[in-house]
This record gives structure tokens, C-alpha cells and sequence, in this order.
């Protein structure tokens, strides 16, 4: 096992999606937040889309991208909202990854058919514009064995990655992206779809433990930010 002081800040900042996705802040509020993500060098900043703008001008001139997400957070828009939004996304311009919710009511349905539909005609576009797509499956509303089949219509939709979820579900127990619910989705994977864990990560401990068993993003919210990555910058 490779341990903590193997990974300096910017390489583990350089697999982190900073999520400023809080509906309450203030303009003010999301520039200083998602400057905190371009000062640690993180791949991305993640928002909403009303605040692309707002975030490309905080990542101009930076190594950090912009990622956006889709029917957030709850994923069960119709699919033709959906697609408009994608594509009012990606019109924007400069847009590296879209994150999608996965409407996982109708997996948990058992339609299917339905669900993979949805994910291709998003990634479909996406990919047309050589944007990434990323699905949130909402883990923590599924079993295990609704998670394997979300991961195998992730996988079936050609989308690029399958990740754990919104961090606004509601439940009495949430795991986020624990090590075993990572372990289980990397497992059914099988190295056909990334994995990026997001939830629940709040320690450089976790995040080092999901990088070694095998994520290739993980999101962190702007409360574990510097705990994760340390108060000062590289």
C-alpha cells in the first residue's frame, strides 16, 4: 500500500472535482468558492448551470476545468429536459465534463431499457462536442445489486464514467463513496467505464484509499477542501 506522503497536494488535487453546487451562495460567495478549487490546481470545478459563466471567468487563465452538472440533484426530469439542458451546457462553450443524474426511480422500476436510452442520447451529445459524461447512479438510494445493473446501463449508454452520487439525498444512512461501495462498482466495472466516488469524502486518509483502490475522480465539497488538501497552497 502506498501511503499518505507518497501523493503531494497537487498530484491528489489533480483527481478532484471541487463541487460548488450550494443553491444559496451568493455571486460573491460562488467566486470566492471556486477560486479555492483553481488555487489548489483541482481538475475541475463543479456547478451549477446558472453559474458557468461565473465559473469560466474564475478558471481563465488556469489548469482547472470546468465541469457542469445536468438535472440536479434529483435526475428525473423528462428526458427531452434533459437533453435541452445538455445541450444549453454545452453551447456555453468550454465545457469539459457533464455531470448527469440518472433517473434512478426508473431503474429501481426495473425499465432499463429506458435508463440506458436516456444516458445515450446524452452522451451521444456530449461526445459530439468532445464533452465527458459523467452519470450519478445515487448509490446510496439502491442495493447492491441495483448498483451493479446502474454501473452495466452506464456502461451500456457509452457513457465515460459512473459516479456514486449528489450528496443530496435524504436517508438516515449514508455512505457516500465508501470504500466498499467503491470496491463494488470498480468490481462490476471491469475496467469498461471510469469511477469517480463523491460523497462522504472528507479526509486526505479516504481520498488516498479510493485513489489506490482504483477511482479516477473524486469529488469533494468546498467544507473538505483544505482539510483534504491543507490550509496553504502549493
Amino acid at each position: 500500500m502506498e501511503k499518505t506522503k507518497c501523493f503531494s497536494q497537487s498530484d491528489l488535487a489533480s483527481y478532484i472535482d471541487h463541487a460548488v453546487l450550494d443553491p444559496q451562495l451568493t455571486i460573491e460567495q460562488l467566486k470566492e468558492k471556486m477560486m479555492i478549487g483553481v488555487h489548489y490546481g483541482c481538475q475541475s470545478i463543479c456547478v451549477n448551470p446558472g453559474a458557468i459563466d461565473i465559473a469560466k471567468e474564475c478558471i481563465q487563465n488556469s489548469k482547472t476545468k470546468l465541469c457542469v452538472v445536468c438535472d440536479f440533484p434529483f435526475g428525473a426530469s423528462h428526458t427531452q429536459s434533459k437533453l435541452m439542458q445538455a445541450q444549453m451546457i454545452i453551447e456555453k462553450g468550454d465545457i469539459f465534463e457533464i455531470d448527469m443524474v440518472m433517473n434512478y426511480g426508473l431503474l429501481k422500476s426495473q425499465k432499463y431499457d429506458q435508463v440506458i436510452d436516456e444516458i445515450s442520447l446524452i452522451s451521444e451529445m456530449c461526445h459530439q462536442h468532445h464533452v465527458g459524461l459523467k452519470v450519478i447512479i445515487e448509490t446510496d438510494a439502491l442495493t447492491d445489486e441495483e448498483i451493479k445493473i446502474a454501473v452495466d446501463c452506464c456502461v451500456k449508454g457509452q457513457a465515460d464514467f459512473v459516479k456514486t452520487s449528489t450528496g443530496y439525498l435524504k436517508s438516515d444512512h449514508l455512505q457516500g463513496a465508501s470504500p466498499e461501495v467503491i470496491a463494488l462498482i470498480i468490481k462490476a466495472a471491469q475496467g469498461k467505464i471510469k469511477v469517480k466516488g463523491s460523497g462522504c469524502v472528507r479526509t486526505r486518509e479516504r481520498l488516498i484509499e479510493l485513489i489506490q483502490l482504483g477511482v479516477d475522480r473524486v469529488g469533494v465539497g468546498c467544507s473538505s477542501i483544505a482539510q483534504i488538501l491543507g490550509e496553504d497552497y502549493d
